[in-house]
């Protein structure tokens, strides 16, 4: 394969970093069904995680289910905020909110399991370095496999 600059090659280059290309118009009104099924999901599972630790580790039941409802509410806001927004941010800027939503919902979980906050903020830390990682090869390889 030849580079684009070569004479008689004259395929349009990629603009940048952006996540859209200039010129293309998105989808605006109505969100899809997956903008906020996949949150409202993630942060019931959650929710019921949160719950069944903290009742196993020592709070009484109300305080688990205010826990992990809680939980719940939040992660699901940060995870149709982030879906509703993606268009708007570049993939480097997306990998990371994904990788701080994640990880942060992993030292979460794992500070409610009965883990020292040390020992939860690293493992906080790994999950969302790995989550930003895949997702970043996930964004860029999607928004350039035309180039391809």
């Amino acid at each position: 394969m030849t580079h684009s600059i070569m004479p008689g090659h004259h395929r349009p280059a990629h603009e940048g970093p952006g996540p859209v290309a200039r010129g293309t118009h998105l989808r605006t009104g109505e969100p899809t069904r997956w903008t906020w099924a996949v949150p409202v999901t993630g942060g019931i599972v959650l929710g019921l995680f949160a719950i069944f630790l903290a009742g196993n580790n020592g709070y009484t039941t109300g305080a688990a289910v205010v826990i992990g409802v809680v939980a719940g509410l939040i992660a699901m806001a940060a995870g149709y905020a982030l879906l509703h927004e993606r268009n708007t941010m570049i993939a480097e800027v997306r990998a990371a909110a994904f990788g701080a939503l994640f990880g942060g919902s992993m030292g979460f979980l794992h500070a409610l399991s009965g883990g020292t906050v040390l020992r939860s903020a690293g493992i906080g830390v790994l999950t969302a370095l790995g989550m930003g990682v895949a997702s970043y090869y996930v964004f860029y390889w999607h928004e350039h496999r035309a180039d391809m």
